[in-house]
């Protein structure tokens, strides 16, 4: 920085010495124009000028720091500051006061005339310095450079130290207890991590090393407590199992006694009713009436024999295979066997693969929907389509007389609420759509990640 600072300062010196030769031959070009045309605003030019010379000649004398601007500490460039100093004060200003007092132009010319060549030597040696400043700032460059080099070669040298010393302090101590690390991961536990400091990486050592030990002791008991909580969890998960087992068959249990109710117990009722009836016409000798009845209880006896049949099928069935299309195509066939409905059933796209318990809900509302038309909807013809995109939707369609669905599908039908009982199981959605006299359509939309 100080080497920095002497050549900015003797930069600002060279310029300002340069400016004093210019403004050596302006005051020379000043006092020929005097001489010629005297005026006094030439008169205050020249004045002017010799005060600017010799504020320039003292800052460069005594320098000036706020610039900054300094002479090089130089017994020669101070000398020869000095001897310029002092020709000036002696012969250059003195001379330049006699041919301003002096009023007769002759002797004006002369002494200007005597003036040239002195001014030519004062230049010359205004010359001098600013050659003597030129190779002080080279040898002073030559010397930053040097600093230069020599901190580059130190600079260097630190590096390489420090990257010995981070290496030796601090890498070295972190790959020991990576190392040591990546074996305890492996369940080595008689790793042990060399403590070569007494800093922190010390202390990381012996925490290590102390862990280890614990781990190690700990390891040591711990298959024994593991076998014994898996006996433990085994234990559980069979009483869970047997748990789950006897809510799905309570579950299954309740569907069925709903599903009765709503069949059979209804039906069994009505022939009570109607044998009554029976009884009472055969009292009052209404052979007509009783024959009407009779016949009504017969097909009551066969629609509840038909009923027992299908809730059979339905207690009793078990899907062993997750082929949704099969299992619907085979209930359908058995449908229209059995009623004589025109039946027919559409894929679009594959069928997914889901579940046993996930295909035996969905049975059961198929075979729950089928058994609506049997009995309610006087249709001639049922269709079932099985649509598997992004998500599997399977659509009924009859053309029976249909329902008011605002009114008759609501809790209050315990076939329909078991039906959406059933699809909360698989996390499906039921819909219902149908018009008194226009059919019925049942959609139920699969969730996304089914199966």
């Amino acid at each position: 920085m100080l080497v920095s600072l002497r050549l900015e300062g003797g930069a600002a010196a060279i310029n300002d010495a340069g400016s004093e030769r210019m403004r050596s031959y302006r005051i020379a070009y000043l006092l020929q124009q005097q001489v010629d045309n005297p005026s006094v605003q030439l008169l205050g030019d020249i004045r002017h000028e010799m005060a600017l010379f010799e504020m320039t000649l003292k800052e460069l004398a005594h320098g000036n720091p706020q610039r900054p601007l300094y002479l090089p500490k130089d017994q020669y460039v101070n000398g020869q500051m000095i001897h310029l100093i002092h020709f000036w004060q002696a012969d250059i200003k003195t001379h330049i006061e006699r041919v301003l007092n002096t009023s007769d132009a002759a002797n004006q010319q002369a002494e200007l005339k005597r003036f040239r060549p002195m001014l030519e030597q004062y230049v010359a040696g205004i010359n001098d310095l600013v050659i003597m400043v030129e190779n002080n700032n080279a040898h002073a460059a030559a010397l930053l450079r040097y600093i230069q080099i020599a901190l580059v070669i130190l600079a260097m040298i630190g590096t390489v130290s420090l990257l010995y010393l981070f290496s030796h302090m601090v890498v070295r101590p972190i790959w020991q207890l990576r190392h040591g690390i990546s074996r305890m991961a492996v369940a080595d536990f008689d790793v042990r991590v060399p403590v070569t400091s007494e800093d922190e990486f010390g202390e990381l050592a012996v925490g290590f090393n102390r862990m280890a030990d614990e781990l190690r002791d700990i390891y040591a008991t711990l298959e024994q407590r593991v076998e014994e909580k898996s006996r433990s969890i085994e234990a559980k998960n069979r009483e869970l199992a047997a748990l789950d087992k006897a809510m799905a068959i309570s579950e299954e249990r309740n569907l069925f006694a709903q599903e009765l109710h709503d069949s059979i117990a209804q039906s069994l009722a009505f022939l009570n009713i109607q044998i009554q009836m029976l009884q009472e016409d055969l009292q009052k000798d209404r052979i007509a009436e009783a024959l009407k009845g009779l016949a009504q209880i017969r097909e009551g006896v066969q629609e509840s024999y038909d009923d027992v049949r299908e809730l059979l099928l339905h207690f009793r069935t078990r899907i062993d295979s997750t082929d949704l299309q099969t299992a619907i195509s085979s209930a359908l066939e058995k449908f229209q066997g059995q009623t004589g409905i025109n039946a027919s059933f559409d894929i679009h796209g594959n069928a997914p693969d889901l579940l046993p318990e996930q295909v035996l809900q969905i049975m059961h509302i198929v075979q729950e929907s089928l058994s609506n038309v049997r009995k309610h909807a006087k249709a001639s013809q049922i269709k079932i389509v099985l649509n598997c995109g992004d998500r599997c939707v399977i659509d009924i369609y009859d053309n029976g007389v249909g329902f008011d669905v605002t009114v008759d599908a609501g809790d209050n039908h315990v076939g329909l609420r078991i039906m959406r009982e059933r699809a909360q199981k698989i996390g499906a959605e039921l819909i219902f759509e149908s018009d008194k006299g226009r059919g019925t359509h049942i959609s139920l939309k699969l969730s996304e990640n089914c199966g």
